[in-house]
């Protein structure tokens, strides 16, 4: 399928403009990705990788085919699954309205994902079932104009819209994806989804919306806009990742006692790699990058598997009656790292923990990037 390339203003999306690798799993060496060719590869997952899931699938490979099963057993509440689009987008701050939040959120999270994962079971078994009802979760999206972006708004939809973009992107040789569906998501994405990226900021906030942009860039074919999320990428790796590999932004959270710095490390890393990995998919491998500093992103995921590992060996969690650390093991993204930086403490999580379907973005991630 041709895709036609769209521009936008120079500059960072979200800062003035109107707009506002994939290394296989299983590949034995990295390719020579070093120039964009976002000519319809795949935007986090290409056409090669499917292939290979089938396969492994097919001969019973472990990850993958128990988390197929374990994806095939949901078929009867994904079928049944429907679009929930808001009369508004809007999203409490989550430490002042925890439960509104959460309630705010949860339509397009359920969404997003549930067409993702129906978009999967589309292209890995072929029926168009799966296709169908998919497209009956993205395609209510597009008539959604009235999106805040105050408190938590734009954030949320940063982490939980780019599994829709993943999902559309695989029902393209699908007949329910029409012609004319494919323009009015491709308009809306541009035109409304974009504006909501949070790229901007300076912690896990413009990781996150770093996804959103990298998955709309890859999806349009969009050249600058891709390269700016490039430039981004490599920024964060400088600005984000301290000398011995910690997060200094994230670290501490919340209130300085470190009660949650191991997830908001696990939250800031998780977008990071996405990104990469859609960067990979589309020519660039970002995942050698080293920065001006000698930063880099496996220095971080060999600091923080440990700690995931054993939270009690985490040094800024200031210890004190009532209180634990949080979300530790949110570890959906070292199915991609530990596959390229194998480590031992990660492998021990991913064994334990398999099959992971994380919340942000990337569902499923043990059937789509989970290896021997």
């Amino acid at each position: 399928m041709n895709r036609t390339i769209l521009f936008v203003c120079a500059g960072i999306v979200g800062m003035g403009c109107p707009l506002s690798p994939n290394q296989g799993a299983w590949a034995d060496a990295s390719p020579n990705a070093s120039a964009v060719r976002l000519d319809g590869p795949g935007v986090f997952l290409d056409e090669e990788h499917i292939e290979r899931l089938r396969e492994r699938i097919e001969q019973g490979e472990e990850p993958t085919a128990s988390a197929f099963e374990a994806l095939r057993a949901r078929e009867a509440e994904l079928l049944a699954h429907e679009a929930g689009v808001p009369d508004v987008w809007y999203v409490p701050p989550y430490y002042q309205d925890a439960a509104g939040h959460s309630e705010s959120k949860q339509v397009l999270k359920l969404d997003g994902n549930n067409a993702y994962r129906l978009a999967l079971l589309y292209r890995l078994t072929g029926e168009d079932a799966y296709a169908e009802a998919a497209v009956r979760l993205i395609e209510p999206w597009t008539g959604l104009e009235d999106l805040e972006t105050h408190h938590d708004s734009s954030l949320s939809f940063s982490y939980h819209f780019p599994s829709m973009i993943f999902a559309a992107d695989l029902l393209r040789p699908s007949e329910a994806w029409t012609s004319s569906l494919e323009e009015e998501f491709r308009a809306w994405i541009r035109e409304r989804a974009l504006p909501m990226n949070t790229m901007d900021r300076q912690n896990n906030w413009g990781n996150w919306g770093l996804v959103l942009v990298m998955a709309i860039a890859a999806f349009t074919e969009d050249e600058e806009l891709f390269e700016e999320g490039v430039e981004r990428w490599k920024h964060f790796i400088e600005a984000q990742i301290a000398e011995d590999g910690h997060l200094p932004h994230e670290v501490t959270r919340n209130n300085g006692i470190g009660e949650r710095g191991i997830w908001y490390t696990h939250f800031t890393l998780m977008p990071q790699t996405i990104a990469a990995e859609i960067a990979y998919v589309n020519g660039v491998d970002l995942y050698d990058y080293e920065s001006p500093s000698g930063r880099t992103l496996e220095l971080a995921f060999r600091r923080v598997a440990p700690w995931a590992l054993d939270p009690g060996a985490f040094p800024y969690f200031q210890p004190g009656e009532e209180r634990e650390q949080l979300g530790t093991a949110y570890i959906g993204y070292f199915e991609i790292l530990n596959t390229r930086w194998r480590d031992d403490a990660a492998t021990e999580m991913l064994e334990q923990r398999r099959p992971l379907d994380p919340n942000h973005s990337a569902p499923v991630i043990t059937l789509t990037h989970g290896a021997p």
